[in-house]
């Protein structure tokens, strides 16, 4: 079985700002929030009606604060600052008889200045517990992908769960499923909706198992939009055998026909020149390294997150021909692949041959289960479908894979015949436009690396006892 050292490296990291966890206002001033929104609403509606575009700017201004209010959103001293600033350019403007940039600066100004606050990221103190709980966690894919260096955390009264989110345009988005200890996972649920309360953060979950996605709608009343399945590998009973593994077995047997050869090393002990190797490959791919959210780690290569491991396969002149990352959980019972990365003009059946020979790794050291990339909309790749959304969301996905390569990996995911339980979108009706926005800018966008995540304390790597 696997074990954990304890951290050999640690940087002393500044302390992050607290997140609020008491309302910022009283209940009433919520109510008082919404009735100023609708009076600027309608102080902006009278002034188009009217031509006065003055009154029009006040009105949005005065709609917006009040909408802030009634989110509440506690002020922020960097955001007050900003509308301080803006509101000095409105100043100036009006002085120049520049009405526009008056204007403007103004609604701007009253949009900064009650602009939902931001979420910390972990802190080292934080992120050593995390990975204490995710080494806790059984019969959860996701769990592993906790421990990205952009997440933050809030923690049951205990200790012994947590929930890992982060904050964009004003939404909370919970990654996954509770971690740690099921007794406390409730807890740990309810302080992060009394912290987003807190804040005026809007609440939404990003690939919720289907036990917690029933809790979410019985006692919050969130809806549930399907998005994939896990694709979850016994490995005990795994086995290439039979008609059903046969375009498997044909991937795996042709890269042993082309001479190609594996190996798995712990992400902390890749020799130096192998590293730089991969490092170097991962550039010249144009696909970003950095991406991903809920089911993505970050820090590729760079020795940040415990337990992983790297799956490299070589051709027959030894060069690199791809490789994989899987990352673990439940004391390395639980293991899950992150992106696959493959050299183009490799030979086919590369990733399959990583996969199936880390299947045979985990079976050898004790693991129970592999989990493969995340099968997103398997529905639509399977038959052409009739029904008028159904058809829309074909199409789209069909003309968007050469970006998002949802159809490509479902025909590699497909040849295991391993499709599990499937996984939520959780979100208020009313909030479908700012969630969505966020979670796209969340698993696509590009995150910014931090001096002292670069800096920051290196986790160990599982090993072998």
């Amino acid at each position: 079985m696997f074990g954990r050292s304890k951290p050999t490296v640690t940087t002393a990291t500044p302390a992050e700002p607290e997140v609020r966890t008491a309302p910022a206002y009283p209940e009433q001033l919520g109510w008082a929030g919404i009735a100023i929104a609708a009076i600027g609403v309608v102080l902006a509606l009278h002034g188009n009606h009217t031509q006065d575009h003055q009154q029009v700017a006040e009105g949005l201004a005065l709609a917006v604060i009040g909408r802030g209010l009634a989110l509440g959103r506690p002020p922020v001293v960097r955001h007050l600052a900003i509308a301080a600033g803006l509101l000095i350019l409105a100043r100036f403007s009006s002085a120049r008889g520049d009405a526009v940039i008056e204007q403007l600066a103004l609604v701007v100004a009253a949009l900064a200045a009650l602009w939902a606050p931001p979420s910390p990221p972990g802190t080292t103190a934080q992120r050593k517990r995390i990975a204490a709980l995710v080494d806790s966690t059984p019969n959860d894919a996701l769990a592993p992908f906790a421990q990205r260096l952009d997440k933050s955390y809030i923690f049951s009264a205990d200790g012994q769960a947590a929930v890992a989110y982060k904050v964009r345009l004003g939404v909370a988005v919970a990654s996954g499923d509770p971690l740690g200890a099921p007794r406390s996972h409730e807890d740990a649920v309810r302080t992060y909706l009394q912290t987003a309360n807190a804040n005026g953060w809007r609440v939404a979950v990003l690939g919720a198992g289907e036990d917690w996605t029933q809790w979410w709608q019985e006692r919050e009343g969130l809806r549930a939009v399907a998005i994939g399945r896990d694709v979850i590998i016994d490995v005990e009973s795994f086995s290439l055998t039979g008609r059903a593994f046969r375009n498997l077995r044909q991937a795996v047997q042709r890269t042993h026909n082309f001479g190609v050869t594996t190996a798995i090393y712990d992400e902390t002990e890749l020799p130096a020149n192998l590293r730089e190797t991969l490092r170097e490959m991962v550039q010249r791919s144009k696909r970003n390294p950095h991406r991903g959210f809920s089911m993505i780690l970050d820090a590729l290569l760079e020795e940040q997150h415990a337990g992983t491991k790297i799956a490299v396969a070589f051709d027959r002149e030894g060069n690199v021909a791809g490789f994989q990352r899987f990352a673990t959980a439940d004391r390395g019972r639980e293991i899950s692949q992150d992106l696959p990365w493959r050299v183009p003009g490799s030979p086919n059946g590369v990733d399959e041959r990583l996969a199936f020979d880390m299947i045979e790794w985990a079976k050898e050291h004790g693991a129970r289960r592999v989990s493969l990339c995340f099968a997103a909309f398997p529905d639509l790749f399977e038959a052409k479908p009739e029904r008028g959304f159904d058809r829309v969301g074909y199409w789209a996905a069909h003309r968007l894979d050469p970006l998002i390569k949802l159809e490509s990996l479902y025909r590699y995911l497909r040849k295991f015949h391993a499709l599990g339980k499937q996984r939520y979108v959780l979100l208020r009706l009313r909030d479908v436009f700012p969630v969505v926005t966020a979670m796209l800018t969340l698993e696509f966008g590009v995150r910014r690396t931090r001096r002292r995540e670069r800096r920051g304390w290196r986790r160990p790597a599982l090993r072998d006892s």
